[in-house]
Order: structure tokens, then C-alpha cells, then sequence
């Protein structure tokens, strides 16, 4: 059996299973901001991140360290925005399972990954479920 607390059968349901922290550059804004089409950040104001880019910050410790049970297939995201995150943000993301259940034969797991910036305000949270080999 596999003892992974990432593996359905050893799952540990709502307990952080990494954490990630990063600092928001202006740089890193500005390159995702062109990447996507957005326009840039107009000069003399502080950069801001779109909100699709808080995205990003929840789903990098996820891949970071291997989360994701190989072969897995997502369903679907339940995204929340809060605050936008800005350059010189520090931000900090956890990631927890919180829910596994079989459903006709499969196995599935809901991931849930939480992401606050330096004053504790949510900037962004990510839930979705992946159907698990």
C-alpha cells in the first residue's frame, strides 16, 4: 500500500500538506501581464496582478512537490478571488485534500489550495476535484 498522504487510500483530509510562500515582483506581473494580452501596468502606478494570475500562486506548490497523483484528470476549478495581489506582496499558499469518495467505480479527490497575502486577506482560493487512477 502506498503511504503518500497525496494517495487516495492514506489521504489526510484537511490537514496542509505543503506551503508555498512567494514574493509578488513587478517584473513577474509585468511578464504575465504581456503573456495574456493584458496591457501594462500604466507608468508611475504599483503593478497589479490580474486575477487570473493568483491562479498561478495556488497551483505552484501542487506541482512543486508532486501532488497530483500521476495520470490523474481534473474536473473542473472552484475559483474564489479576494484582494488583488500587487507587487512587493508576500504571499502565502497551502494546499490540503479535502474530500476523496468513489463514484461509480472511480475514485476521486478534492484538492483545495488556499492563497493569503502578508495582512492574512485572501487573494485567492482554487478547489477542484480529479478523478484518481
Amino acid at each position: 500500500m502506498n503511504d503518500s498522504p497525496y494517495a487516495y487510500e492514506t489521504a489526510r483530509l484537511h490537514e496542509v500538506l505543503c506551503e508555498d510562500v512567494c514574493e509578488v515582483t513587478a517584473d513577474s506581473i509585468e511578464r504575465f501581464r504581456n503573456l495574456m494580452g493584458y496591457c501594462a501596468t500604466p507608468s508611475g502606478e504599483v503593478p497589479t496582478a490580474p486575477a487570473s494570475m493568483g491562479l498561478t500562486y495556488g497551483l505552484r506548490p501542487g506541482w512543486r512537490h508532486s501532488i497530483f497523483p500521476p495520470g490523474a484528470i481534473r474536473t473542473g476549478d472552484e475559483d474564489t478571488f479576494g484582494v488583488a495581489a500587487r507587487a512587493g506582496d508576500r504571499l502565502a499558499t497551502q494546499m490540503r485534500i479535502v474530500d476523496k469518495f468513489e463514484r461509480n467505480g472511480r475514485k476521486y479527490m478534492k484538492y483545495e489550495m488556499t492563497t493569503r497575502n502578508q495582512s492574512d486577506e485572501l487573494v485567492c482560493s482554487v478547489a477542484f476535484t480529479a478523478i484518481t487512477p
